[in-house]
């Protein structure tokens, strides 16, 4: 029977750099793979790894033995993701009374956590660690940290969390400093700020690494950039609801700030608030209409009755929450003939909606029958 020669990349440095599909079987197939990786990044170990095999191929081939060469790719989120892929590739290639051994080779020991998916599917013979030879010219320390500040791996395993720490510690040292100067418990000197701030630099430099926050907001600002564009009107309207919105904040703040009892305040809130709430959803609707006016869009009913109930949810909830107030003795019988108004007109805008939602879907449904009946 066959023995498999197996290479492992677990991290997917064969996919993410080369753009290589695994799983890749047979000599020829593996040796392009291992130059199209090598050309791409020559630095990378996992191509090392993989002519490594090559090389163990030949030898055993060589003695006369029935040798296969097959190679495996993980996930750069290296955990159960990755390993799940590999054991999938794995089913495709090691097909049950196929192969009578296995001898894994790879570029270091984070491989090797794929052993147990390999014995379940053939005994393995031995291991073989790829180990590249550096030249000593090069193995300086700052060549070494440059190198693992470009490892995007790297740098979420060490670098993030060494950045948050550094950053929480900063922050915390340097907001307690100034409250204990401002009250004058302590006289921190400036050599002390210096150093919290170094520490906060540092510590800011190796999350924004970590998290890739350049890349992401780029990211955002050219989304932003490309929904603006496609839809303006969409755009501006999110802008004028969330204004909306914060301007009811601010100004049921300033009519809370004139009564005094909490009850009453309560009912003021959400009864005020709720004004802005629906202004704010209100226009994004309109707004909304218009745009698909713009575009030549004539399915607009769902979006009128949206409008329509809405008008109709708002002024029944503040009809409402207006006689709860006449009802606790905090307004006049006046407001409550008007907050029973407002109540009646809720019910009447939402039936009329209703009745008119219903009646249109009556006859859609009419002329589709008539239409599938000829």
């Amino acid at each position: 029977m066959t023995t498999l020669i197996l290479n492992v990349d677990r991290d997917n440095d064969f996919g993410e750099k080369a753009h290589i599909k695994a799983p890749v079987l047979g000599y020829s197939q593996c040796y392009n793979a291992a130059v199209k990786l090598i050309s791409t990044d020559p630095e990378d170990s996992d191509s090392n790894a993989l002519f490594g095999a090559l090389k163990h191929y030949e030898m055993l081939q060589s003695k006369g033995e029935d040798v296969d060469i097959a190679l495996v790719t993980g996930d750069d989120d290296v955990g159960p993701k990755s390993d799940e892929i590999i054991a999938s590739q794995l089913d495709i290639i090691m097909q049950p009374g196929k192969y009578k051994d296995v001898i894994l080779i790879s570029d270091g020991a984070e491989d090797d956590y794929i052993i147990p998916l390999i014995l379940s599917r053939a005994p393995i013979r031995y291991i073989k660690h790829i180990i590249v030879r550096h030249n000593q010219n090069i193995e300086s320390m700052y060549y070494y940290i440059v190198r693992a500040m470009q490892d995007k791996k790297l740098v979420r395993k060490i670098a993030m969390p060494i950045g948050l720490i550094l950053l929480t510690y900063g922050i915390a040292a340097l907001g307690f400093a100034i409250a204990f100067t401002i009250t004058g418990s302590t006289n921190s000197n400036s050599s002390f700020y210096a150093f919290i701030l170094v520490i906060v630099v540092i510590g800011a430099y190796f999350t924004e690494k970590g998290f890739q926050l350049k890349d992401n907001m780029i990211l955002l600002s050219d989304k932003l950039r490309e929904y603006s564009e496609q839809a303006r009107i969409m755009f501006i309207s999110t802008i004028i609801s969330l204004g909306i919105f914060f301007v009811g904040i601010a100004s049921t703040y300033t009519i809370l700030s004139s009564t005094g009892n909490l009850l009453n305040n309560i009912l003021i809130f959400l009864q005020q608030f709720s004004i802005w709430i629906y202004a704010s959803i209100g226009s994004r609707g309109i707004f909304k209409l218009v745009d698909i006016y713009v575009a030549g869009s004539v399915k607009t009913d769902s979006i009128y009755y949206a409008i329509a109930f809405s008008v109709s949810a708002e002024i029944l909830l503040y009809g409402i929450i207006g006689y709860i107030r006449y009802s606790l003795k905090f307004s006049n019988f006046n407001y409550s003939i008007f907050s029973v108004g407002l109540i009646l007109a809720g019910l009447t805008i939402a039936l009329i909606t209703a009745g008119i939602k219903r009646r249109k879907s009556i006859v859609e449904t009419g002329i589709t029958t008539e239409e599938e009946s000829a």
